[in-house]
């Protein structure tokens, strides 16, 4: 509660104070005289004192002046407190100077304002010991450049001050906080989702919260001392840059230039124009309070069109607009009220000094919210627009997939046409391979002049690789297809390369080259796909020959051991050709590319070779690397992986050669090398030379001497051979490359005891220990000789293909017999059992498959192994094949070696040839009745007494034709012979059963003779033979 008790004296009010527990307002009380000319010092305010005018208008607003102004205000303290504060509620005047003076004495004094150094609260504050009930006056001199000379001038006890200090302190703490808090958000958010208007907002709260820390009086807070004098005369700059700030802002958050294109520019005009009032106020060109009036006006004019934009874009369906409009609404208002306030329109009071700071606060919340609202907004709208996009792209994705759909079917139909043209070439092609490289395969072997020979090696050679061709193109086919599979399965590795060596060796021979091969030690057996490994090897291994004109190709083969029973083999294929370029190496192992023109019209190929080995290689887990210099020539590495069979090694010290002296001679130092090597793991010791002059100095006496006459000194050979004949030495072998020396030359089979095609293996030294006679003859001939006596049927509509198959197989065991049509062959197997088929599959007519259903039908042939013998190719086609019914699949070119292994393995179980069965057999009827003498001499007895009316019976039966009864006669015959020891009456009595139940009436008349005979035989002698039992009692 407020009470003030005023006395007039002299015109004058003193103002008492008694209320400890309120502050006391003075503007009321107050008496003002303006300065002149020059500023008044207080000793010449005292003295005119007289000269002050009351002031009564009530509102402490005395306007903008150039010149200083006092203030008086006369006091008296009646309470029971000492320490009173005087406070001015307002923080941008320059100077505040208090004067407390008690009869006419100057009591206290404090230079105070923003432009003196003696401020230090936000405010200017003036703390006094007033005397009990004396009465004291308080001088103020109050002056003002950048502001209107406002003057709250109010009292209070020093403890209700420092509450009050504190309680401001805290709510401009909780200003200042909520704007800092809201910029960093923002800033944070700025960073995340990049979008301008945040930024913007930034800058807007950094320079509303400047402007605060410098009107609300707080920057004094900071500093010691008077505030510079240059921001103390442009503190409008500061209201500027929010302008600036906010106008940014206006334009990135309503993106007026789409939502508000009205409004748009004269927002931009303020904009340009608030920058170029700052720059007008930099240089003090125009007074104080034109400036003042220039900025404030322009602002809210600036103001107005951001609401005005706001409206817009609201109306533009901009929903965030609406939290802008209030927010802007709010701020103007409290604006326009501090204005109103400054000029003196409104009174100074809280509410009017604090209402925009107010609205700046709540439209920053308000603008906080409004951002929100604009990124669900905008959330919103790219949520629908990638429905939209979406929904879009579905329609695309689906209209796109049926298009694929179609393309795909197109695809599939391309492929399966290509898929059918290939195994149609396939067919085409192999078919009548079968019989080029059959019977050019056979006539090697036939005793033919040279010149012809080497046509039939140039058939053979030209048909192999026509062969070849259409594999390669067929596995290329696979592997497009993803269809190249690989068929692990127990191998010998050291046996594949020993095939290799010998294959591969007379071709570089036969080019004059040396092939040198370095062996390390392998595993005996191995789990992989010998096959596709040989593939790999003769495809690197023909490259290399192929494409090396002199000098040598090496084969290498290491292994090492790896966890959980894996074997990596490792091979090298080395050459001294043409190398591959940098440029050629990328292209390389690219389908039907081969190295530049002039080297392809030399060495021809499809250029599919390396292609396969690659996928190959792929496929075993494996890599396939290369180092190539031009002109020097190719390594090619390749590593496979491998299951360990066999913990045994091959390549190991041999009784046969442990502790031997050899004595290697060989010119070239790579297979001289190579042979030492394999030799010495073998238990060998090992003496390796090169020429023979050191072979003659060489004081040794060999166990074997290996003397190599190589294709690469072929003009030396003679020379050479005629010194080596005079090397001393237990035993020697000419090992050589190129033409064999003793066709050459037979006189050398008297000094050497064999002869060996370099480079030397492991089965080659077998050979040496182990002498073996040469048989001259077809090395198959042995392999015929030892299959079973099966009865084989040949099914094929071509007749070379089966006179091919007469060719292989009538000097054997096998009972061959051959048909044309499918349907032949069926009625063939109605009256005729064989032991396996031979079933091509592709006959017009009736083809493969439809004639082995109708064999399955048989009483004879229906479990008999059907063999499809087919010029298809595809995995997909054996596969279909082995599903139809048929048991095992022979591919076309037929390779006589499979064909062997196939009869063997299907016919192993085939009988083999009657003996001559005995007409009676003692032992035989004592093991049928458990060896009871009584019982065997009963069941005999009785079978001589039966035997005679049943061979009437039989007689009678086929006389008539009467096959029926026939059959019953025999079937009662045949088995009364089971237990009484008549073994071959047995055999001819189930023959004619058999016979009669297939309705082979032919068979029937050709063995009934014999029956009848071994009847009556059995009669004459039966007699006498039991005789000859009982008497003797066994």
């Amino acid at each position: 509660m407020l009470l003030a008790i005023c006395t007039h004296a002299n015109a004058q009010q003193t103002v008492q104070l008694f209320d400890e527990e309120a502050e006391l307002e003075l503007a009321d009380s107050l008496s003002y005289l303006y300065e002149s000319t020059t500023p008044l010092t207080i000793d010449d305010i005292i003295r005119r004192r007289g000269e002050f005018q009351r002031y009564v208008d009530g509102n402490p607003n005395f306007g903008f002046h150039d010149r200083g102004m006092w203030l008086q205000v006369s006091i008296s303290n009646v309470s029971n407190l000492r320490e009173w504060v005087f406070s001015v509620n307002f923080s941008q005047l320059d100077k505040v100077d208090f004067y407390l003076v008690q009869n006419g004495e100057v009591k206290a004094f404090s230079h105070q304002g923003k432009a003196q150094p003696d401020q230090t609260f936000r405010m200017p504050t003036f703390g006094v010991n007033l005397p009990y009930a004396e009465a004291v006056e308080l001088y103020m001199r109050v002056e003002s450049e950048s502001s209107s000379l406002i003057v709250p001038l109010q009292v209070e006890p020093r403890k209700l001050h420092n509450v009050g200090f504190q309680i401001d302190s805290l709510l401009w703490g909780l200003f200042y906080g909520g704007l800092i808090i809201l910029a960093i958000y923002n800033l944070v958010l700025y960073f995340e989702v990049r979008e301008p208007s945040l930024l913007a907002y930034v800058g807007y709260l950094s320079a509303v919260v400047l402007w605060q820390l410098v009107w609300g009086g707080h920057v004094h807070l900071f500093t010691s001392g008077q505030l510079p004098d240059w921001l103390i005369s442009h503190t409008e700059l500061i209201f500027v840059l929010i302008g600036i700030s906010s106008g940014i802002f206006t334009l990135t958050f309503l993106e007026t230039r789409k939502n508000a294109s009205f409004a748009h520019p004269f927002v931009k005009f303020l904009l340009i124009t608030q920058a170029l009032i700052g720059l007008i106020c930099l240089p003090d060109l125009l007074p104080h309070i034109w400036k003042n009036n220039l900025v404030y006006g322009i602002g809210m004019l600036a103001i107005c069109s951001y609401i005005f934009a706001g409206f817009e874009a609201f109306y533009k369906r901009f929903q965030p607009a609406r939290y802008f409009i209030f927010a802007w609404t709010m701020l103007a208002t409290g604006a326009i009220v501090g204005m109103l306030s400054l000029v003196g329109i409104l009174p100074s009071n809280d509410f009017t000094t604090y209402c925009f700071q107010v609205g700046v606060f709540l439209e920053s919340g308000l603008f906080s919210l409004a951002l929100m609202e604009k990124s669900r907004s905008q959330l919103e709208s790219e949520v629908e627009q990638a429905t939209n996009d979406l929904r879009n792209n579905m329609e695309l994705i689906e209209e796109q997939n049926a298009r694929l759909d179609i393309a795909r079917k197109d695809a599939i139909k391309a492929s399966n046409v290509k898929s059918q043209f290939l195994a149609n070439m396939s067919h085409e092609i192999r078919t009548p391979l079968n019989a080029i490289l059959g019977f050019s395969r056979e006539l090697t072997q036939a005793a033919l002049p040279s010149d012809q020979q080497e046509q039939v090696r140039i058939i053979n050679t030209a048909a192999d690789n026509l062969l070849s061709i259409v594999n390669d193109v067929l596995d290329f086919s696979k592997i497009e297809a993803g269809k190249l599979t690989i068929n692990n399965q127990p191998f010998s590795p050291n046996q594949l390369l020993e095939e290799m060596v010998t294959i591969m060796s007379k071709s570089a021979h036969t080019k004059r080259l040396e092939f040198v091969f370095e062996l390390g030690p392998l595993p005996e057996k191995l789990i992989g796909d010998v096959f596709r490994i040989k593939q790999i090897l003769n495809n690197l291994l023909s490259n290399a020959i192929k494409f090396t004109s002199s000098g040598m190709v090496t084969l290498s083969a290491r292994a090492k051991p790896l966890a959980h029973g894996i074997h990596e083999l490792e091979f090298k294929v080395e050459d001294s050709g043409i190398g591959i370029s940098r440029k050629d190496k990328k292209k390389l192992f690219n389908a039907f590319s081969q190295v530049e023109d002039a080297i392809n019209r030399s060495y021809q190929g499809t250029g599919l070779g390396l292609v396969i080995c690659r996928e190959l290689v792929r496929l075993m887990r494996g890599n396939i690397t290369l180092k190539s210099v031009p002109n020097v020539g190719s390594t090619f590495t390749v590593t496979l992986k491998t299951n360990q069979l066999s913990q045994k090694f091959a390549l190991t010290p041999n009784e046969d050669w442990q502790g031997k002296k050899v004595v290697v001679f060989d010119p070239v130092p790579d297979t001289r090398r190579a042979s030492a090597h394999l030799l010495a793991c073998m238990g060998a010791d090992v003496y390796a030379v090169e020429s023979v002059e050191f072979l003659r100095r060489l004081n040794v006496t060999s166990d074997y001497l290996l003397a190599t006459v190589p294709v690469s000194k072929i003009a030396q050979r003679d020379a050479l051979l005629a010194e080596l004949v005079e090397i001393p030495a237990q035993k020697r072998i000419l090992c050589y490359s190129g033409p064999e020396p003793f066709s050459q030359y037979p006189s050398l089979q008297n000094h050497f005891i064999s002869q060996l095609r370099m480079p030397l293996t492991i089965s080659k030294l077998d050979s040496i220990v182990h002498q073996r006679e040469k048989v001259n003859r077809n090395p198959m001939q042995d392999k015929l000789d030892s299959l079973p006596k099966a009865r084989i049927l040949a099914v094929d509509d071509m007749d070379m293909n089966l006179k091919l198959l007469h060719t292989w197989l009538d000097n054997s065991p096998v009972m061959l017999t051959t048909s044309m049509s499918g349907q032949d062959a069926v009625n063939r197997c109605q009256t005729a059992e064989f032991d396996l088929i031979l079933m091509d599959v592709q006959m017009p007519g009736m083809d493969g498959l439809q004639a082995s259903r109708g064999i399955r039908q048989t009483p004879l042939n229906m479990g008999t192994p059907i063999i499809a013998v087919t010029a298809h190719a595809f995995k997909e086609e054996q596969e279909r094949l082995l599903a139809s019914g048929m048991d095992d699949y022979l591919p076309k070119p037929i390779d006589l070696a499979n064909l062997l292994d196939l009869v063997r393995r299907w016919c192993q179980n085939i009988e083999p040839v009657k003996m001559a069965l005995p007409t009676l057999d003692w032992q035989l009827a004592m093991q049928r009745t458990n060896h009871n003498q009584a019982a065997t001499e009963e069941l005999l007895n009785d079978f001589l007494t039966l035997l005679p009316g049943s061979i009437e019976n039989i007689r009678q039966q086929w006389d008539k034709r009467n096959y029926d009864t026939l059959k019953s006669e025999i079937h009662r015959l045949h088995g009364a012979c089971c237990y009484t020891g008549v073994p071959k009456l047995q055999d001819l009595a189930r023959d004619l059963e058999s016979a009669l139940k297939l309705g082979q009436h032919f068979l029937v008349a050709e063995h009934m003779p014999a029956l009848i005979l071994e009847a009556e035989i059995i009669l004459a002698e039966g007699q006498g033979y039991l005789d000859k039992h009982q008497s003797s009692g066994t």
